[in-house]
């Protein structure tokens, strides 16, 4: 009878299990930059940002096919500016439904590039990163799954675009 009565109390009064994602920005260079935006996706937003991002890689293809055929090079641009313009969007789309429950998954590192997400349930999210160097726009993007209250250390790596 106590451990059913005890099992109860746990049901109820059980604390939701979460943890902690740090990391630290480090431009292509391996230099720290300036401040960057940071986003921890929950998983709803992750299916806007890979849709948002797709769409806007066709519209441009689209628009811009006779361009890009002659000149190439140009499709790293585009690839940057659907990752920029998706991020835009992304964020101001969490910040609309989630009102200030938002902050809890967007970030602004200091210029140490220093970033840290506390209180995050268990999950898997995907973890994006803008940062700008020499006037160009940069991102990663990093799968990051939460499953231990034992800080999660991301490394960036090579930037996606």
């Amino acid at each position: 009878m106590f451990a059913v009565a005890l099992a109860i109390f746990f049901a109820v009064f059980q604390v939701p299990e979460t943890g902690t994602v740090l990391g630290l920005v480090k431009l292509p260079s391996g230099k720290p930059g300036q401040a960057a935006r940071v986003v921890l996706l929950p998983p709803k937003y992750t299916e806007v940002w890979n849709r948002q991002v797709q769409q806007r890689l066709d519209n441009y293809w689209e628009v811009y096919k006779p361009e890009l055929a002659v000149k190439k090079e140009h499709i790293a641009d585009l690839y940057r500016l659907a990752h920029v313009e998706s991020l835009r969007y992304v964020i101001a789309t969490m910040r609309r439904e989630l009102g200030d429950g938002a902050s809890k998954y967007i970030k602004e590192t200091p210029a140490t590039g220093q970033f840290e997400f506390r209180g995050i349930p268990f999950g898997s999210y995907q973890l994006l990163v803008q940062a700008t160097a020499e006037g160009e726009d940069i991102t990663w993007s990093r799968i990051v799954d939460v499953g231990t209250t034992v800080p999660i250390f991301v490394d960036l790596g090579k930037p996606v675009s």
